[in-house]
């Protein structure tokens, strides 16, 4: 029910507000709720079709890293409680942004990894969705 009541603040509230950030950190703090549900589905919605996910190994597409992300979030493994903290955000242009900051995975077992993320998202209908990412 939080998902379908979020995704209906998401269409009423994106086409009125001009708050960009505020936007940018909702869509982070619902990413990191669903996420900690294992929600893959909800998870999906989150990225824009057209994602790239940068990394040290080299650039992963949507589809791989949705069945990395499936891989991760079967149902009972632990994949954390997903949290960012510090996140600036940048407008780069009416309908794109950028926003940087920490991410936390923490895990039953007490480990957590923690690292630094920057992603490029592209205003839609549906509200603000990553297009980008880079994570190190």
């Amino acid at each position: 029910m939080k998902k379908i009541i979020f995704l209906v603040l998401l269409l009423v509230i994106s086409p009125l507000s001009a708050d960009t950030k505020a936007e940018i950190l909702l869509a982070l703090d619902y990413f990191g709720e669903v996420w900690s549900e294992g929600d893959l589905e909800a998870i999906r919605g989150y990225y824009h079709p057209d994602f790239v996910l940068i990394t040290r190994n080299g650039i992963i597409p949507l589809q791989q890293r949705l069945a990395d992300l499936e891989s991760v979030t079967q149902e009972g493994k632990d994949q954390g409680v997903l949290s960012h903290s510090g996140v600036i955000v940048k407008e780069l242009e009416e309908k794109h942004a950028l926003a940087y900051g920490h991410a936390s995975l923490k895990f039953k077992d007490g480990s957590s990894i923690e690292t630094w993320f920057t992603t490029v998202y592209v205003k839609t209908p549906f509200g603000w969705r990553a297009l980008v990412t880079s994570d190190s």
